[in-house]
Protein backbone atom coordinates (compact mmCIF):
# COMPACT_ATOMS: atom_id res chain seq x y z
CA UNK A 1 0.00 0.00 0.00
CA UNK A 2 1.65 3.23 -1.12
CA UNK A 3 0.45 6.43 0.52
CA UNK A 4 1.60 10.02 0.70
CA UNK A 5 3.01 11.14 4.02
CA UNK A 6 0.07 13.23 5.15
CA UNK A 7 -2.24 10.18 4.88
CA UNK A 8 -0.61 8.64 7.93
CA UNK A 9 -3.52 9.74 10.11
CA UNK A 10 -5.91 8.02 7.70
CA UNK A 11 -4.10 4.76 8.39
CA UNK A 12 -4.27 5.43 12.13
CA UNK A 13 -8.00 6.06 11.88
CA UNK A 14 -8.51 2.77 10.06
CA UNK A 15 -6.50 0.90 12.68
CA UNK A 16 -8.52 2.46 15.51
CA UNK A 17 -11.73 1.15 13.91
CA UNK A 18 -10.60 -2.47 13.90
CA UNK A 19 -12.82 -4.67 16.10
CA UNK A 20 -9.83 -6.37 17.76
CA UNK A 21 -6.75 -4.52 18.95
CA UNK A 22 -3.74 -5.76 16.95
CA UNK A 23 -0.05 -5.61 17.76
CA UNK A 24 1.26 -2.63 15.80
CA UNK A 25 4.95 -2.34 14.97
CA UNK A 26 5.97 1.10 13.71
CA UNK A 27 9.20 1.50 11.78
CA UNK A 28 10.60 4.48 9.92
CA UNK A 29 13.09 4.42 7.10
CA UNK A 30 14.56 7.63 8.50
CA UNK A 31 15.35 6.07 11.89
CA UNK A 32 15.93 2.40 11.07
CA UNK A 33 18.56 2.93 8.41
CA UNK A 34 19.61 -0.71 8.23
CA UNK A 35 18.11 -4.10 9.00
CA UNK A 36 19.96 -4.52 12.29
CA UNK A 37 18.49 -1.31 13.69
CA UNK A 38 15.07 -2.42 12.47
CA UNK A 39 15.49 -5.76 14.24
CA UNK A 40 16.26 -4.08 17.56
CA UNK A 41 13.26 -1.77 17.17
CA UNK A 42 10.93 -4.67 16.35
CA UNK A 43 12.20 -6.63 19.36
CA UNK A 44 11.79 -3.63 21.66
CA UNK A 45 8.24 -2.86 20.49
CA UNK A 46 7.26 -6.51 20.84
CA UNK A 47 8.53 -6.40 24.41
CA UNK A 48 6.40 -3.35 25.17
CA UNK A 49 3.22 -4.80 23.68
CA UNK A 50 3.41 -8.47 24.61
CA UNK A 51 5.15 -8.52 27.97
CA UNK A 52 7.65 -11.03 26.63
CA UNK A 53 11.22 -9.81 26.65
CA UNK A 54 13.08 -9.98 23.36
CA UNK A 55 15.81 -7.73 24.72
CA UNK A 56 17.01 -9.76 27.70
CA UNK A 57 18.25 -13.27 28.17
CA UNK A 58 16.10 -13.55 31.30
CA UNK A 59 12.50 -14.43 30.51
CA UNK A 60 10.29 -13.16 33.35
CA UNK A 61 7.07 -13.25 31.37
CA UNK A 62 3.97 -15.02 32.62
CA UNK A 63 2.21 -17.93 30.97
CA UNK A 64 -0.03 -15.71 28.83
CA UNK A 65 2.90 -14.10 27.03
CA UNK A 66 3.68 -14.75 23.41
CA UNK A 67 6.00 -17.63 22.54
CA UNK A 68 9.60 -16.85 21.66
CA UNK A 69 12.48 -19.05 20.57
CA UNK A 70 13.65 -21.28 23.42
CA UNK A 71 17.33 -20.62 22.82
CA UNK A 72 18.12 -18.00 25.46
CA UNK A 73 21.77 -18.92 25.90
CA UNK A 74 22.85 -16.53 23.17
CA UNK A 75 20.22 -13.84 22.75
CA UNK A 76 20.87 -11.84 19.54
CA UNK A 77 18.76 -8.93 20.78
CA UNK A 78 20.62 -8.49 24.07
CA UNK A 79 21.87 -4.99 24.81
CA UNK A 80 25.36 -5.29 26.27
CA UNK A 81 24.78 -2.24 28.48
CA UNK A 82 21.62 -3.80 29.95
CA UNK A 83 23.47 -7.04 30.61
CA UNK A 84 26.59 -5.35 31.98
CA UNK A 85 25.98 -1.81 33.36
CA UNK A 86 29.66 -1.53 34.18
CA UNK A 87 30.61 -1.83 30.53
CA UNK A 88 32.92 0.85 29.31
CA UNK A 89 31.35 3.80 27.52
CA UNK A 90 33.85 3.23 24.75
CA UNK A 91 32.43 -0.21 24.03
CA UNK A 92 30.31 -0.05 20.85
CA UNK A 93 26.60 -0.83 21.19
CA UNK A 94 25.91 -4.39 20.10
CA UNK A 95 23.40 -5.09 17.39
CA UNK A 96 21.96 -8.46 16.36
CA UNK A 97 23.59 -10.09 13.33
CA UNK A 98 21.55 -10.01 10.10
CA UNK A 99 21.32 -13.82 10.14
CA UNK A 100 18.80 -13.62 13.00
CA UNK A 101 16.31 -11.58 10.99
CA UNK A 102 14.26 -14.54 9.64
CA UNK A 103 14.01 -16.02 13.15
CA UNK A 104 12.60 -12.79 14.57
CA UNK A 105 10.11 -12.20 11.76
CA UNK A 106 8.92 -15.82 11.92
CA UNK A 107 7.73 -15.15 15.48
CA UNK A 108 5.11 -12.62 14.33
CA UNK A 109 2.49 -15.12 13.04
CA UNK A 110 2.67 -17.05 16.34
CA UNK A 111 1.63 -14.09 18.52
CA UNK A 112 -1.73 -14.25 20.25
CA UNK A 113 -3.00 -11.14 18.42
CA UNK A 114 -2.81 -10.12 14.74
CA UNK A 115 0.31 -8.14 13.88
CA UNK A 116 0.42 -5.06 11.65
CA UNK A 117 3.78 -3.65 10.58
CA UNK A 118 3.76 0.03 9.53
CA UNK A 119 6.73 1.08 7.40
CA UNK A 120 6.98 4.85 7.14
CA UNK A 121 9.24 6.09 4.31
CA UNK A 122 8.87 2.69 2.67
CA UNK A 123 11.14 3.69 -0.20
CA UNK A 124 14.09 4.06 2.19
CA UNK A 125 13.73 0.44 3.31
CA UNK A 126 14.29 -0.52 -0.33
CA UNK A 127 17.79 0.94 0.01
CA UNK A 128 18.78 -1.61 2.67
CA UNK A 129 21.32 -4.23 1.66
CA UNK A 130 19.62 -7.03 -0.31
CA UNK A 131 16.27 -5.72 1.01
CA UNK A 132 16.33 -8.56 3.53
CA UNK A 133 13.84 -6.97 5.93
CA UNK A 134 11.27 -6.38 3.19
CA UNK A 135 11.80 -9.87 1.84
CA UNK A 136 11.31 -11.54 5.23
CA UNK A 137 8.22 -9.46 6.04
CA UNK A 138 6.49 -9.94 2.69
CA UNK A 139 7.45 -13.61 2.48
CA UNK A 140 5.94 -14.17 5.93
CA UNK A 141 2.75 -12.37 4.92
CA UNK A 142 2.49 -14.39 1.72
CA UNK A 143 2.99 -17.72 3.45
CA UNK A 144 0.93 -16.92 6.54
CA UNK A 145 -2.60 -18.25 6.74
CA UNK A 146 -4.82 -17.11 9.59
CA UNK A 147 -6.26 -19.89 11.69
CA UNK A 148 -4.80 -22.98 13.36
CA UNK A 149 -3.21 -20.83 16.08
CA UNK A 150 -2.04 -18.11 13.69
CA UNK A 151 -3.65 -14.68 13.87
CA UNK A 152 -2.12 -13.27 10.68
CA UNK A 153 0.38 -10.58 9.69
CA UNK A 154 -0.09 -7.45 7.54
CA UNK A 155 2.53 -5.01 6.24
CA UNK A 156 1.59 -1.44 5.28
CA UNK A 157 4.15 0.75 3.57
CA UNK A 158 3.76 4.53 3.40
CA UNK A 159 5.75 6.67 0.99
CA UNK A 160 5.51 9.78 -1.12
CA UNK A 161 7.33 8.17 -4.06
CA UNK A 162 4.99 6.83 -6.73
CA UNK A 163 7.74 4.67 -8.27
CA UNK A 164 8.64 2.82 -5.10
CA UNK A 165 7.55 -0.57 -6.48
CA UNK A 166 10.21 -0.22 -9.18
CA UNK A 167 12.88 -0.04 -6.46
CA UNK A 168 12.06 -3.52 -5.19
CA UNK A 169 14.23 -6.47 -6.12
CA UNK A 170 12.63 -9.21 -8.16
CA UNK A 171 12.28 -11.63 -5.26
CA UNK A 172 10.70 -8.92 -3.08
CA UNK A 173 8.39 -7.64 -5.80
CA UNK A 174 7.11 -11.17 -6.44
CA UNK A 175 5.87 -11.27 -2.84
CA UNK A 176 4.26 -7.84 -2.96
CA UNK A 177 0.47 -8.09 -3.14
CA UNK A 178 0.22 -5.22 -5.61
CA UNK A 179 -2.43 -3.45 -3.55
CA UNK A 180 -1.72 0.26 -3.88
CA UNK A 181 -3.80 3.17 -2.64
CA UNK A 182 -2.86 6.62 -3.91
CA UNK A 183 -4.25 9.73 -2.28
CA UNK A 184 -4.80 13.06 -4.00
CA UNK A 185 -3.20 16.32 -2.92
CA UNK A 186 -5.29 18.63 -0.71
CA UNK A 187 -7.76 20.69 -2.72
CA UNK A 188 -8.67 23.33 -0.15
CA UNK A 189 -6.54 25.76 1.82
CA UNK A 190 -8.27 24.58 4.98
CA UNK A 191 -6.99 21.05 4.35
CA UNK A 192 -3.49 22.43 3.69
CA UNK A 193 -3.52 24.22 7.04
CA UNK A 194 -4.81 21.06 8.68
CA UNK A 195 -1.78 19.20 7.39
CA UNK A 196 0.47 21.88 8.86
CA UNK A 197 -1.17 21.50 12.25
CA UNK A 198 -0.89 17.74 12.00
CA UNK A 199 2.84 17.91 11.19
CA UNK A 200 3.57 20.24 14.08
CA UNK A 201 1.19 18.61 16.53
CA UNK A 202 2.22 15.87 18.92
CA UNK A 203 -0.18 13.26 20.21
CA UNK A 204 0.32 12.49 23.88
CA UNK A 205 -1.29 9.51 25.57
CA UNK A 206 -2.11 10.97 28.96
CA UNK A 207 -3.27 7.62 30.28
CA UNK A 208 0.30 6.31 30.28
CA UNK A 209 1.60 9.23 32.36
CA UNK A 210 -0.16 8.64 35.70
CA UNK A 211 2.57 10.07 37.91
CA UNK A 212 3.24 13.09 35.71
CA UNK A 213 -0.24 13.56 34.30
CA UNK A 214 -0.50 17.18 35.41
CA UNK A 215 2.82 18.02 33.75
CA UNK A 216 1.83 16.27 30.54
CA UNK A 217 -1.54 18.05 30.37
CA UNK A 218 0.12 21.41 30.99
CA UNK A 219 2.81 20.77 28.37
CA UNK A 220 0.22 19.68 25.79
CA UNK A 221 -1.84 22.83 26.35
CA UNK A 222 1.23 25.06 26.01
CA UNK A 223 2.37 23.26 22.87
CA UNK A 224 -1.04 23.54 21.18
CA UNK A 225 -1.25 27.23 22.10
CA UNK A 226 2.20 27.77 20.61
CA UNK A 227 1.16 26.10 17.36
CA UNK A 228 -1.93 28.30 17.20
CA UNK A 229 0.19 31.41 17.71
CA UNK A 230 2.64 30.23 15.08
CA UNK A 231 -0.11 29.67 12.48
CA UNK A 232 -1.62 33.08 13.28
CA UNK A 233 1.60 34.88 12.41
CA UNK A 234 1.14 36.91 9.22
CA UNK A 235 4.48 35.77 7.82
CA UNK A 236 3.38 32.15 8.16
CA UNK A 237 -0.04 32.84 6.66
CA UNK A 238 1.45 34.59 3.62
CA UNK A 239 3.99 31.83 2.95
CA UNK A 240 1.42 29.04 3.32
CA UNK A 241 -1.02 30.81 0.98
CA UNK A 242 1.68 31.36 -1.64
CA UNK A 243 2.91 27.79 -1.35
CA UNK A 244 -0.60 26.39 -1.72
CA UNK A 245 -1.09 28.34 -4.95
CA UNK A 246 2.14 26.92 -6.43
CA UNK A 247 2.39 23.33 -5.22
CA UNK A 248 0.47 20.81 -3.12
CA UNK A 249 3.54 18.66 -2.38
CA UNK A 250 3.65 17.91 1.34
CA UNK A 251 7.40 17.27 1.18
CA UNK A 252 7.89 20.86 0.05
CA UNK A 253 5.60 22.00 2.86
CA UNK A 254 7.68 20.15 5.45
CA UNK A 255 10.89 21.80 4.25
CA UNK A 256 9.26 25.23 4.33
CA UNK A 257 7.98 24.71 7.86
CA UNK A 258 11.48 24.01 9.12
CA UNK A 259 12.84 27.19 7.52
CA UNK A 260 9.87 29.23 8.75
CA UNK A 261 10.32 28.04 12.30
CA UNK A 262 14.02 28.93 12.26
CA UNK A 263 13.37 32.32 10.67
CA UNK A 264 10.67 33.28 13.16
CA UNK A 265 12.74 32.24 16.16
CA UNK A 266 15.68 34.25 14.85
CA UNK A 267 13.56 37.39 15.02
CA UNK A 268 12.65 37.87 11.34
CA UNK A 269 8.95 37.42 12.05
CA UNK A 270 6.60 38.75 14.71
CA UNK A 271 6.38 35.43 16.54
CA UNK A 272 9.42 34.62 18.63
CA UNK A 273 10.98 38.06 18.05
CA UNK A 274 13.55 39.01 20.67
CA UNK A 275 12.31 41.26 23.45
Amino acid sequence: MTLTIYSYKLVERCLSNLPDRPIILRLSGWAQQNDRLAMREIAWQLTQQTGTSFLSSTDNSDSDSDPIPEDNEVNPFLDIFSANPAASAETPLSLPPPSHLPALISVLPTLYRPTIVLLDAFDLFALHTRQSLLYCLLDTVQSCRAGAGRKGVAVIGMTSRVDTVNLLEKRVKSRFSGRIVRTAAPRRLKDWLGIVRGILGVEVDEGEQDEEEAVVVEWKAVWEATIGKFLADQVVVDVLNETFSVTRDVRVLSRILVRLWIALHSGKGTYGAPT
